[in-house]
């Protein structure tokens, strides 16, 4: 079995002196532990900002899916989307929630939740075996769309007709 790493979110901090003529004299690199609860903030903006007519592709929006393709660092989409509606193998997309970002500041830590439930209304079984999420931002009118998240679940989960299934993402940071 391939262990995994545990996530986290990582930035690293380079300093550099040079001298009068333009040659190094100094390089240091460090990790950084300097993301505040601005970061939660500027990230829960974002979710928030205008996006482009709603389909199943932008958002913020969380997906799910029948794939079982370890996930990879290039990953543009889940390997297999469940469709949007109640035809068969189709799951009822509700709506993206976010909770505002908060701080503790006795453990240096913050968070937000996001979540999003998903309805068998399609009369049969259906299999989700993977989660995924979008956000899309409009920079000078371009709406653009990037696939930030996938996870593959531990094992997948059998939705019988009328069952409710509710992701929530956890996004935590420290300093």
């Amino acid at each position: 079995m391939k262990r995994m790493r545990k996530p986290n979110i990582d930035a690293h901090l380079t300093v550099i002196v040079t001298d009068k003529d333009g040659k190094v004299v100094l390089r240091k690199r460090q990790k950084s532990r300097s993301f505040v609860v601005g970061f939660l903030n500027a990230l829960y903006a974002n979710f928030l900002g205008p996006t482009p007519n709603r389909d199943s592709f932008f958002g913020p929006n969380i997906v799910v899916g029948s794939g079982t393709a370890t996930p990879t660092i290039n990953d543009t989409g889940l390997e297999s989307q469940i469709g949007d509606g109640t035809g068969a193998g189709q799951l009822q997309y509700g709506t993206d929630s976010l909770t505002t970002p908060a701080a503790n500041t006795n453990t240096n830590t913050g968070s937000m939740t996001w979540n999003k439930s998903f309805t068998n209304g399609s009369g049969g079984n259906v299999t989700v075996s993977e989660v995924g999420a979008y956000l899309s931002t409009n920079i000078n009118g371009y709406p653009t769309t990037y696939f930030i998240l996938h996870d593959l679940l531990p094992s997948p989960i059998t939705l019988s007709p009328n069952q409710v299934l509710t992701v929530v993402y956890t996004i935590t940071i420290s300093t």
